[in-house]
């Protein structure tokens, strides 16, 4: 018997012979090491082929999972190896020098889970240089299966983590501290190797290990804290080191990278425009960034308008931390009588009598902020009232704009966008640490967005918040935290019951003014409570850099409120490495939109939300982690499996949206280069997008189609689109400006403008396709004429599409939108390099499959399995990784994986070799393509190198069959290999 362990929401055992699936977790903490990771191989055996691979020749055949691996950062996190060791190890050590706050928080979901499961571990660390951080040591002290301990007063730099899953051992020895840099960003060097128990390599490193670790005491709440008397003096002498430095130097502020990509788009736009938006999430420099504007600009005057005295303080700061030969003055603080540039509140300047004092011209520049809030009779009176040259409005968040028209204000004129994903990339935020965590059951059922107040404030829910706040903790000294609940009467409930547990905590709702706000803020700020708890009125124009934690107890209903709440936390400030976000995740409808969110990612793809779901870490960019409990991992994949995102409801948000930000009627490639929903999903709901249009918008007077024009429409939207290479198009496209398609000059307009060579088989097959000499007998293609025809041995664009193109505007609109988009789509995402169309890695229905690899096949949907063409020789597979069966079509490596035949199929018969037997003997090009069983579409993981074995088999029932173990040419990417293996 074949036994395998799962982190359960239930137990599964299954037997090669017999199997009894129950049901299937997101998963796996051991894989079966004779079966799944060993192929079956004697585990010495496979050891020894994986070192000849290593350190002989890389072309020696082996197991990738015992090959030596370099861990630098590079393609994929450290950390995402690390985390993966943890989760399957029966014992880990740890030996580095450094330990932070950070970088513990990477590892906080396994550790826990190690606990549970007592596995048992040492950790060794040192405290040269101080640099160590106490807490971080005082948190690993609360765990009971580690043994903590801690080399003093010596020049510790050994790096190494250890894991042992029976008797092997897998070392990773090399440059990485644990922290959060280390593991997440820095360029570092480790190398990952395997060993057995006997191995001398394993005996030196954990023989080097214990000579060190069993001389030292282990390490107790008083030693931590007499470290930290130390800590603290060396953190006390390094700072005044900084300011003792060049205390007369001053060091210039200069824009960053986006910073001055935004200069240059708002120089650009001043040339014919006198307005601008610029959109910047919060944290990001918005105000900085208007003061190199300015600075730049030059203006004699300028006005600076805020709704907020903290934010107006804050702005003069920055302002004269950057130009420093302008006087600059508070208006209504402060003598503005010859002052340059002027800060003033909203509220005070709207008056009349303000407004008065200043000819509408005065001020040659205004800038707006928080400009969301133009709306309001306040902003209005003073928009309407200044003439200025240039009017630059400034928000994190354009689209809680209460329906008015912000970007109308600006003449649509957005100058610059600054979005989460970019902002960490380019480091401009503070990381984070990002946990999502079931919510708790009452009577069996799980809190959602109808529970009851008094469910939302039990004792059992407001302990469970306060038990992971403790757990996941901060950084920093002390606690600043903001809490987002769904109602008022929460609010205030939750937070009068945290303070009666000792947690000083303050609700705030719309009822309390602005000088409530300020004081609980001040508060905050000062550590005298430890939360403030709202339910939106944080959700935008607040800027509390002290925030280390954000609690999120309330169902997610929009993706842009959640990054509004997220955001709050993620300013920088000198007293923070990091914020984390506790997201507690119940039994809500639209879960879904939490990877959609923090990813960016607004195209509605469900593979790409799982696999962010499972591998969020080494997707987002920079030092953030993500991270998400097994039982909400399978609430999240559920609602993912069962939405449809192509509803009415869904497209007409993303559909106003866009609207507004345009002053028009978005057309399809305006979703897809604002990243907004794909129009691959829009043209779910409806065939083309004449039809989505006069769904959504009936009262509105859109042009016609005649039946020829809406046929030939409806066939480039439902088989042409989205694109997977751009032949079609640039075909298409070539054929309306000539009289006839010349596949000499496609070629050439292929090499000139997308650098593609030897392009004439590509070609011929998408014209193929566009004339339906492919397609003829496929019934859902029937009802459409072809787009190509045929005269005089030449190729040339359908006469009735031609003069529909040529005399009908509406129709040329949405044709050249489809083309734009379909080349837009290309480029982003199948971008060709070589001379094949296909792409590795790429995901494509069983008909696109045939189409991408040139094989005239018009039957794709009615394939099971795969196909054979002995013409080309080569056979097309289509592989679903089932979850019921762990032993069918589950990879043993990344790039070796079982293969099985259809049903009553054999190796030869009559002393001649079947289909399946050339496959055994390496006759055919194997082209692979698999996917999940509640996948969609394919992923192409390029050709099998060779078949390694084939064997006769049989099914359960008996019947025969062929079992192959195939190699693949490349190796598949780590994340999707982890996805696929779920």
């Amino acid at each position: 018997m074949e036994k395998l362990l799962y982190r359960f929401s239930s137990y599964h055992i299954f037997y090669k012979k017999v199997k009894l699936p129950i049901k299937f977790s997101c998963k796996m903490i051991k894989y079966s090491l004779d079966s799944v990771q060993t192929g079956g191989k004697n585990m010495e055996t496979n050891l020894i082929e994986s070192f000849k691979t290593s350190s002989i020749n890389l072309n020696i055949e082996s197991s990738k999972n015992f090959q030596h691996r370099l861990l630098c950062n590079k393609d994929e996190k450290i950390i995402t190896t690390l985390r993966k060791e943890l989760e399957s190890c029966d014992e880990f050590i740890i030996s580095v020098a450094f330990i932070t706050e950070g970088g513990l928080a990477l590892i906080l979901e396994e550790l826990k889970e190690l606990e549970n499961r007592n596995i048992k571990g040492k950790i060794l660390t040192g405290d040269y240089l101080n640099f160590t951080e106490p807490k971080a040591l005082k948190r690993l002290l609360n765990y009971k299966n580690i043994e903590l301990k801690i080399l003093s007063k010596e020049k510790f730099h050994a790096k190494g983590y250890f894991f042992r899953k029976d008797n092997l051992w897998t070392l990773v020895v090399g440059s990485s501290n644990l922290t959060q840099t280390a593991l997440t960003v820095n360029f570092e060097w480790n190398l990952k190797v395997n060993s057995l128990e006997n191995g001398k390599i394993a005996k030196d490193i954990l023989s080097s290990f214990n000579d060190i670790f069993e001389r030292l005491p282990k390490l107790d709440l008083e030693m931590i804290e007499n470290y930290e008397k130390v800590y603290k003096l060396s953190k006390s002498y390094s700072k005044a080191q900084e300011k003792l430095q060049n205390p007369l130097f001053k060091k210039e502020i200069k824009p960053n990278i986006m910073q001055k990509e935004a200069l240059d788009n708002l120089s650009e736009l001043r040339e014919n425009e006198k307005e601008g938006l610029l959109i910047s999430a919060t944290g990001t420099g918005k105000t900085y960034l208007s003061a190199f504007d300015v600075k730049k600009v030059k203006p004699e005057k300028m006005l600076f308008i805020a709704h907020r005295k903290t934010i107006i303080k804050k702005a003069k700061y920055t302002f004269e931390s950057i130009i420093s030969n302008k006087k600059m003055a508070i208006y209504g603080d402060e003598d503005i009588s010859d002052a340059d540039y002027i800060f003033a509140m909203v509220q005070t300047l709207n008056k009349k009598e303000h407004l008065e004092r200043f000819p509408k011209d005065y001020f040659n520049y205004i800038i707006i902020d928080e400009v969301h809030h133009s709306g309001a009779k306040t902003y209005q009176s003073v928009i309407n009232y200044f003439k200025p040259d240039f009017l630059l409005g400034m928000t994190a968040t354009p689209e809680r704009s209460d329906d008015f028209d912000i970007y109308g204000l600006f003449n649509h004129n957005i100058a610059y966008e600054i979005r989460l994903y970019d902002a960490l990339r380019e480091n401009l935020l503070c990381p984070f640490h990002y946990f999502g965590i079931s919510d708790i059951t009452v009577n069996g059922e799980c809190i959602d967005g109808k529970t009851s107040i008094k469910n939302l404030t039990l004792d059992q829910r407001i302990d469970h918040i306060i038990e992971k706040s403790r757990y996941y903790g901060y950084s920093g000294e002390k606690l600043h935290g903001l809490m987002f609940v769904s109602r008022v009467e929460e609010a205030n409930i939750l937070a009068e019951k945290l303070n009666e547990k000792g947690i000083k905590s303050i609700a705030l709702t719309g009822d309390h003014g602005d000088n409530a706000r300020e004081n609980a803020i001040e508060k905050l700020e000062k550590g005298e409570v430890e939360y403030l708890i709202t339910v939106d009125i944080f959700n935008e124009g607040v800027d509390i850099p002290c925030v280390n934690q954000v609690i999120l107890l309330r169902p997610t209903e929009s993706s842009i409120v959640y990054i509004q709440q997220l955001g709050r936390g993620l300013r920088k400030n000198e007293n923070k490495e990091f914020v984390v976000v506790l997201d507690f995740i119940g039994n809500y409808e639209k879960n879904f939109l939490i990877p959609t969110a923090i990813s960016q990612n607004n195209s509605f793809d469900k593979d790409f939300m799982k696999r962010f779901i499972l591998n969020g870490t080494n997707m987002i960019p920079g030092e953030s982690s993500i991270s998400f409990e097994e039982i909400v991992k399978e609430r999240i994949f559920e609602n993912i499996n069962k939405t449809n995102f192509s509803t009415k409801k869904n497209i007409e948000h993303d559909f106003e949206l866009l609207e507004k930000q345009l002053g028009r009627i978005p057309l399809l490639n305006d979703f897809f280069v604002r990243n907004m929903i794909d129009p691959s999903v829009i043209l779910k709901f409806k065939k083309d997008y004449d039809s989505v249009l006069k769904a959504l918008r009936p009262d509105t007077e859109f042009g016609i189609l005649s039946e020829m024009e809406k046929n030939f429409l409806t066939f480039l939207s439902s088989f042409f689109t989205p694109a997977k290479r751009v032949h079609e198009m640039v075909i298409l496209l070539e054929g309306i400006k000539e009289s006839k398609i010349s596949i000499e000059k496609i070629e050439e307009i292929l090499e000139k403008e997308y650098k593609l060579k030897d392009q004439k088989e590509n070609i011929e097959n998408g014209i193929k396709h566009l004339s339906k000499e492919i397609f003829t007998s496929l019934s859902t293609m029937k009802g459409f004429e072809p787009i190509l025809e045929k005269a005089g041995g030449e190729y040339q664009i359908d006469k009735n599409f031609k003069n529909g193109y040529k005399n009908n505007k509406y129709f040329r609109d949405l044709i050249d939108d489809l083309i734009k988009y379909n080349l837009a789509y290309v480029e982003k995402n199948y971008k060709q390099y070589g001379k094949d169309s296909i792409q590795k890695y790429k995901q494509y229905t069983k008909l696109e499959g045939f189409w991408q690899l040139n094989l005239d096949f018009n039957n794709g949907y009615q394939v099971s399995g795969y196909m054979v063409f002995e013409e080309a020789k080569k056979v097309v597979m289509f592989v679903t990784m089932e979850d019921s069966s762990i032993f069918d079509n589950k990879f043993l490596d990344q790039q070796r994986f079982p293969w099985f035949s259809k049903n009553n199929r054999c190796l030869s018969r009559n002393n001649k070799l079947t289909a399946e037997g050339k496959i055994a003997k390496n006759y055919y090009i194997l082209e692979i393509f698999v996917k999940k069983s509640s996948g969609e579409s394919f992923y192409y993981l390029g050709q099998a190198e060779k078949v390694l074995k084939a064997k006769e088999c049989f099914t359960e029932k008996g019947v025969p069959r062929v079992e192959y173990e195939l190699k693949l040419k490349n190796e598949v990417p780590k994340d999707l290999f982890d996805y696929l293996m779920v």
